[in-house]
């Protein structure tokens, strides 16, 4: 599988029409940005009950980005006003939450909302008439998940450049990309609450914990920008004994721009998909895959030299940047994978096999997989011998609203010779251009949808060259491997320049751990320090997430790493 990067990966940049907005508070730069807040989740104003908070009435979020920043307009009522809000005891509330590493569950939620928010934006402080500049406040949550409010939760990253209109109703502000680790999307949510009335003088956009979320997409801007968070589970029942009649009204997944072709495999029939159909229940992800009707599994193992891989890889955290990827080979990097190479011999009488997770450095082009302890997938074949299905339980993958499974296989060794599902899945295989990729996304809730991909796509106007992912401004590549990781694990960073650095680990309740670099003069160049599993007085610490930060006078960088013994 290694060998298929000897593909040539072939980088097209390419332009993007977007608005140029200035934060000036003139909007008629967004003129022709559609409301991010359409469908089920457009904003109905007059809902605030108390009509003495009427100010705080929220109407519509509009979003949209070039290569520097994200640019953000909310509006409230026609007849409202921002220098309303200090006309009470009590100060507003007015912020801007977002959620950048979808599928993850970190960040703050207080237990009851749809997203746990990595990031938080104050933009009450300036909205006084009084104040002269305003500004939002842009802070990251290191805390844990449902806030205690402790000391130190909240790390301010920067003030950000904010403005109003005239009739003080509408307001644009602008993210420093650099400062934020957006991933391909994120999920955006609004609150506003005057005078502490939580109830009946408060607004939200979405509603939390409501059926709804909003989702932004740097890659095809706001398409499908609405979706389900919450509903009744889709409960197939199907039944991994090799019997089929039970996928009889699921149909294929692989339809559309996604579609599998038979007859394209000269390997031979055995390596070539027909159809992949999924599912799920309230326990396991279901995946069913047809090869060619001529063909058996067994002819893999009996009419070839070399043996086969087949396998599903899983992506579970839409929007995050880590997992298997090959140096951005793969469009789509995959956290979880489940081996079906050996278990589809005819010589076999497995019916369950591992799961395994990504440990490794996903820059690399490294298969660094490890078991999931104590999970297994359930799998079976039909009579004919070329139909398999699988049972994946969902707690093992840690999915949580979505995923999105790719198929790979090879025979004989052939490396020339692979099967991808989605057949576009590699750099330089479509014939569009600029090139366009797809996924297929099953949601938990809503079933399957076909969601289009490039590594391109995040080049907007502004810029005639892709910035580059993979680096925080003042650092190069952070990352740490191996990641899950026991009992020690590497922090690499790269350095343009000779400065001052310090590296904390933080647990996730925001309390520091160890201090592994404490202010020290490092070169230029990449560094490398180990953390050995252990806080600052010497005692091993135990299984779970910690952050690593990695500081200077003027930058920091913090990511998450996984300890399991």
């Amino acid at each position: 599988m290694k060998k298929m990067l000897t593909l040539i990966a072939v980088l097209i940049a390419y332009s993007v029409s977007f608005a140029q907005i200035q934060i000036d508070g003139d909007m008629l730069d967004w003129a022709n940005i559609a409301p991010l807040d359409r469908d089920q989740v457009a904003e109905p104003v007059g809902d605030v009950t108390n009509s003495d908070y009427h100010d705080f009435d929220l109407k519509h979020l509009y979003i949209t980005h070039d290569s520097a920043y994200v640019y953000v307009r909310i509006d409230i009522a026609d007849d409202a006003s921002f220098n309303n809000f200090y006309n009470f005891d009590n100060p507003p509330v007015f912020e801007f939450d977002f959620d950048t590493e979808i599928g993850d569950t970190s960040g703050f939620d207080w237990g009851w909302w749809n997203n746990a928010y990595n990031y938080s934006i104050d933009l009450a402080l300036t909205l006084n008439p009084d104040s002269t500049v305003k500004y939002g406040v842009l802070y990251k949550y290191n805390g844990g998940r449902i806030p205690t409010w402790a000391e130190g939760e909240f790390e301010f990253l920067a003030n950000i450049p904010m403005a109003i209109n005239d009739d003080g109703n509408a307001m644009e502000f602008a993210i420093p990309r650099d400062l934020v680790n957006f991933g391909p999307e994120f999920r955006p949510w609004v609150y506003s609450v005057g005078n502490y009335q939580w109830a009946d003088g408060a607004d939200q956009l979405p509603t939390e914990g409501g059926a709804y979320m909003l989702r932004y997409d740097f890659w095809y801007l706001d398409q499908n920008a609405v979706v389900q968070a919450q509903g009744d589970q889709i409960d197939n029942r199907i039944q991994i004994d090799g019997d089929m009649l039970d996928w009889a009204n699921i149909p294929p997944a692989d339809q559309g721009e996604i579609a599998e072709e038979l007859g394209d495999m000269p390997t031979g029939p055995e390596f070539d998909l027909k159809d992949i159909y999924t599912t799920s229940d309230s326990n396991n992800f279901y995946i069913r895959i047809d090869i060619d009707p001529s063909a058996t599994f067994g002819g893999m193992y009996t009419n070839y030299s070399n043996p086969p891989a087949f396998q599903i890889f899983f992506n579970i955290n839409w929007g995050d940047t880590t997992g298997l990827g090959y140096g951005g080979f793969w469009p789509l990097t995959v956290d979880y994978m489940v081996d079906l190479s050996t278990a589809l011999n005819p010589d076999s009488n497995l019916t369950q096999i591992p799961i395994y997770y990504y440990a490794g450095d996903w820059n690399g082009a490294n298969e660094n997989f490890v078991e999931v302890p104590d999970a297994y997938a359930t799998f079976a074949v039909n009579d004919d011998d070329n139909i398999v299905e699988v049972a994946v339980p969902r707690t093992a993958i840690n999915a949580g609203t979505d995923i999105m499974p790719w198929v790979y296989v090879v025979g004989d060794e052939n490396w020339d010779n692979e099967e991808y599902w989605p057949n576009t899945a590699v750099e330089g295989w479509s014939d569009d251009d600029p090139p366009v990729y797809y996924a297929l996304d099953y949601n938990f809730i809503s079933g399957n949808s076909v969601k289009k991909i490039a590594d391109h796509a995040l080049i907007t106007g502004v810029e005639d060259s892709a910035p580059d992912y993979s680096t925080v401004k003042g650092f190069g590549l952070v990352q740490n491997y191996p990641n899950p990781f026991n009992p020690s694990t590497i922090i690499s960073f790269q350095l343009s320049h000779t400065q001052n650095i310090t590296v904390d680990v933080y647990n996730m309740l925001g309390q520091k751990v160890a201090t592994l670099i404490n202010n020290k003069a490092l070169a230029a160049g990449t560094n490398k320090v180990r953390w050995d599993g252990k806080d600052s007085a010497g005692n091993s610490v135990t299984s779970g997430v910690y952050l690593y930060r990695i500081s200077t006078n003027n930058y920091s960088v913090t990511k998450k790493m996984m300890l399991l013994k």
